[in-house]
């Protein structure tokens, strides 16, 4: 089958600092999506993703990869490699199967799309534009391969981009151009036709993943030699293109790190002792179970090997499935083998979201006697961050909780994280949310400014909340506003959605509804349910030169209520709706959900919603042991009774709420209105 397009094979960008050094950190996403639901499925994306994984696996890449995605997998999954990537020297995606552009834009394709409706591409699709920037905000070098060009099976042709209808035009992917030190490579010219190949791998993967594994080679040597092998297998009618200005070497497949081998003199040694080296070396290692810390760098073993003589070698025989195995001098592939002496050094990082033990094998030598040796790594996750961590943190690795969620130890258990793990940043931040859940307010203030001043960015955008809630301080609207646009620029969801909502409203800034709408989309798109509501409701009843669109509302709608049991929230525009102080909210309990008349806007009946799971810890505002305490995270600590009257909306709190129904009820979508027990 042709894949009609300008077939986008890899996007790199590029940093000034060369990729020599041998301890940096390399990691790589890779998709396949083969088997659609709404359409024919695809031959190869699985085949050829399977054959890259391997390639990046050898190269001495961390691998997170993934077949038949939909889209809400797709966001958890690239929520986990956004957060190894943070800080990676190389960050790489890899991605097969549908993919389309649309007004110049890209998108890819999960397998539960049915693109029926014209709300259908922003809320089903994830743009390309959206995973190029958060890469470029995390990591020095960046590539993306997309395998996404074939033809558009979907009958639809028109989609809502931002505020306008825009009809799908072109084949394939659209071009995308970079910056400096940036090379574009693409399976085929511009505009011209990609070909699957009549083997289970189209033709450029297939090149691809050969030459990438050439020792050294330095990646524009790679795709001339990538270029003929397409040339040559497609007898001249495929020819990959590239536009490259880099200035730095980058090189895949480096050179197999072997072990300098003991003088023939040191060898010779007897084979009973050499053998009571090895059976030494192997009990060590063999049935351990070491549990290792996700989310904190590379954790030393501690392995403790006896045998440290010259003249014994290990040798990888089993390389873990996830996650990176490393040396501080150097990270190790399948094919490494070490030195005893340096064993005592080996360190592992898991990959984030891993939570099954991983067996790591070895053989160890020693002349001509040799034993095999096993042991197993088990991913855990730190009780800080099970206690505190926060949902959608992009620097997180959990799935966070609400500030009413957090209950009693997480204090101490983040105190503990912080004091074992100083360098990382997180735990400074999740130790500010415990201190705020806690009424904390000043410890937890300092806590996440430190935060905040390392480089987290929802610690910013919690300091942006605090001054626009008033939480131990007076409001300050204009200050929230720049700190929510500064975590907004560093790519955090929560960020996008309150700044956005400052801007489409205008509240504290000049009212912006355009860009403030393109920040509400892009949070939405990275699963912000908050962000969806508010989308929601824009859409229902048309606002500030939006126009009304009741099917548009109802797919945010239905976007954020298959979010529901993930993040704990609401339905019905609920969810997004916040308080200005804490000490005034006083929560109750959705009892029922009826139907009443309204002309306008017209019925949408949506889809039945299954019930949530209980809370670990039932929260405070849903009868839990606390009563109708509201959560302290969110009182001012300078006056726990008294609101405030003369604090204005804030950018968290949208003003695109409902407008009042009867009896005391708010109207929801269609004529639905919700009524609050007492």
């Amino acid at each position: 089958m042709l894949r009609c397009c300008v077939f986008l094979a890899a996007l790199m960008l590029v940093s000034l600092t060369t990729l020599e050094a041998h301890a940096d950190r390399r990691v790589a996403l890779v998709i396949g999506n083969s088997q659609y639901r709404e359409i024919p499925a695809l031959k190869n994306p699985d085949k050829d993703a399977e054959d890259v994984t391997k390639t990046f696996w050898l190269a001495g890449f961390e691998v997170f990869a993934a077949r038949d995605l939909t889209r809400l997998q797709f966001e958890e999954r690239f929520r986990n490699y956004l957060a190894a990537a943070d800080g990676a020297d190389l960050a790489v995606v890899y991605y097969s199967g549908h993919g389309f552009q649309i007004g110049g834009e890209n998108f890819l394709i999960p397998v539960d799309a049915s693109l029926k409706d014209a709300a259908d591409m922003e809320v089903q699709a994830i743009k390309v534009d959206d995973i190029l920037r958060q890469l470029r905000s995390r990591s020095k070098v960046q590539m993306i391969i997309l395998d996404a060009c074939r033809n558009d099976p979907f009958p639809r042709k028109d989609y809502w981009l931002r505020d306008q209808l825009i009809v799908a035009g072109g084949s394939g992917l659209a071009q995308v151009t970079g910056s400096q030190n940036t090379l574009i490579a693409f399976a085929t010219e511009p505009g011209a036709v990609a070909y699957d190949g009549s083997g289970n791998l189209s033709p450029f993967s297939s090149a691809f993943s050969r030459r990438a594994l050439t020792p050294n080679q330095e990646i524009r040597s790679v795709m001339a030699a990538v270029r003929r092998d397409v040339v040559k297998a497609t007898n001249g009618r495929q020819v990959p293109w590239e536009s490259s200005s880099l200035i730095d070497d980058v090189v895949l497949m480096r050179g197999v790190d072997q072990p300098a081998l003991p003088p023939d003199a040191q060898q010779d040694q007897e084979t009973a002792e050499r053998g009571i080296q090895v059976a030494a070396a192997a009990e060590a290692i063999d049935n351990r179970d070491i549990s290792v810390p996700v989310g904190v760098g590379p954790v030393p073993l501690q392995l403790d090997f006896p045998a440290k003589g010259a003249g014994v070698s290990l040798k990888l025989a089993r390389y873990p499935a996830t996650g990176t195995l490393s040396l501080p001098d150097r990270v190790l592939s399948p094919q490494s083998s070490l030195m005893a002496a340096e064993i005592d050094n080996l360190r592992y990082e898991p990959q984030i979201g891993a939570a099954a033990p991983l067996e790591v094998g070895f053989q160890i030598r020693a002349g001509k006697a040799s034993k095999p040796a096993t042991m197993k790594l088990s991913p855990s996750v730190d009780p800080c961050d099970r206690a505190a961590g926060a949902p959608l943190d992009l620097q997180g690795v959990a799935p966070g909780r609400q500030p009413n969620e957090i209950g009693g130890g997480a204090i101490e258990a983040c105190e503990a994280a912080v004091k074992a793990y100083p360098n990382v940043v997180r735990f400074r931040y999740e130790l500010g949310r415990a201190l705020l859940a806690a009424g904390k307010v000043d410890e937890a203030r300092k806590a996440i400014q430190e935060a905040a001043d390392k480089g987290h960015a929802r610690a910013v955008f919690e300091l942006a909340y605090m001054a626009a809630s008033a939480t131990g301080t007076a409001a300050d609207i204009r200050k929230a506003n720049g700190l929510y646009a500064q975590a907004a620029d560093q790519g955090d969801p929560a960020a996008m959605a309150a700044w956005g909502r400052a801007l489409f409203n205008g509240v504290g800034v000049e009212p912006n509804p355009r860009k403030g709408l393109d920040l509400l989309l892009k949070a939405a798109a990275m699963g912000h349910i908050s962000a969806m509501n508010d989308l929601a409701l824009i859409f229902k009843e048309g606002r500030n030169g939006v126009p009304a669109d009741p099917a548009r509302a109802l797919s945010f709608l239905k976007a954020s209520m298959e979010r529901q049991e993930v993040y704990s929230m609401s339905i019905l525009g609920l969810a997004g709706r916040r308080f200005q102080t804490a000490a005034v909210c006083k929560p109750k309990v959705i009892t029922k959900i009826r139907v009443i008349r309204a002309p306008a806007p017209p019925m949408i009946t949506p889809p039945p919603v299954k019930p949530m799971p209980p809370l670990i810890e039932p929260a405070p505002w849903r009868g839990g042991r606390s009563g109708d305490r509201p959560s302290p995270s969110r009182q001012s600590s300078t006056d726990d009774s008294t609101p405030d009257s003369g604090t204005p909306d804030t950018p968290d709190s949208p003003t695109t709420g409902e407008p009042p129904g009867t009896d005391g009820s708010t109207t929801g979508f269609g004529g639905i209105s919700t009524v609050r027990g007492g």
